[in-house]
């Protein structure tokens, strides 16, 4: 699961951000995943926290900084993976929390 793309179950907030990404490792199961929302690309540019990624022939950005805690059974099918940014994802969450 870890990497998988979900679309986002919230109707309010699937217009700007489709997707919900999963970043916690398969080793930590639970009733809650650490997730992060696909955010359709504005005038945001990409820094050290926000990546950009490729899904579904389009891109998104990856703000790491809003990445929540949300309940697996709200993640049912994987439409996709954002595996290919795994060493961009762990680069960006080494300098978040730790500033290395």
């Amino acid at each position: 699961m870890q990497h998988d793309v979900f679309v986002n179950p919230g109707p309010r907030t699937r217009l700007t951000q489709p997707y919900l990404a999963v970043l916690q490792s398969d080793v930590a199961e639970g009733l809650q995943r650490f997730v992060c929302p696909l955010f359709v690309p504005h005038a945001a540019m990409r820094t050290k926290t926000v990546l950009v990624v490729h899904v579904h022939n389009a891109d998104y950005l990856l703000p790491l900084e809003q990445m929540t805690a949300f309940p697996t059974r709200h993640l049912r099918r994987p439409v996709g993976s954002i595996a290919a940014y795994r060493d961009d994802i762990v680069a960006a969450l080494d300098w978040l929390f730790t500033g290395i």
